[in-house]
């Protein structure tokens, strides 16, 4: 089956899936497209600690080094700083328009809603994310 022109205007992005999962009919590496392509960027982003990709040291939010600190608004107002700093910097496929960030005192945690829209597609996509310590 052919890819017809108005198929491939649409896919503007395209990322390999996490898992690098196999296609089913073409036994190729599967592809995630547009929204949820952006989403898993951003979101790898979020989680990826300074220092830890080997040649792009530069590259990562850093919201490691607030999970140890007192859970209260003020660590959650820097960790919503960070969080649009670094999707600003880092990922150009996205068009911030909000990142809320709430205290989850009973668990330890935040919970971080980001809004954003995608460069030259009309979706908004929203992520929610759960930032707590493992350990």
């Amino acid at each position: 089956m052919a890819t017809t022109e108005l198929q491939r205007v649409r896919t503007r992005y395209s990322d390999f899936k996490v898992g690098l999962d196999e296609h089913p009919l073409s036994g190729d590496v599967a592809l995630s497209t547009n929204a949820s392509a952006v989403k898993r960027a951003v979101r790898s982003l979020l989680f990826t600690g300074r220092y830890e990709r080997r040649f792009r040291p530069h590259i990562g939010s850093g919201l490691q080094k607030y999970l140890f600190e007192n859970v209260s608004p003020v660590t959650a107002e820097l960790i919503r700083d960070s969080i649009i700093t670094t999707i600003t910097n880092f990922e150009p496929r996205a068009n911030l328009i909000s990142v809320r960030v709430r205290v989850e005192p009973d668990q330890n945690s935040y919970s971080a809603t980001v809004k954003f829209g995608i460069v030259n597609l009309p979706d908004v996509v929203e992520l929610n994310e759960l930032i707590r310590r493992i350990r």
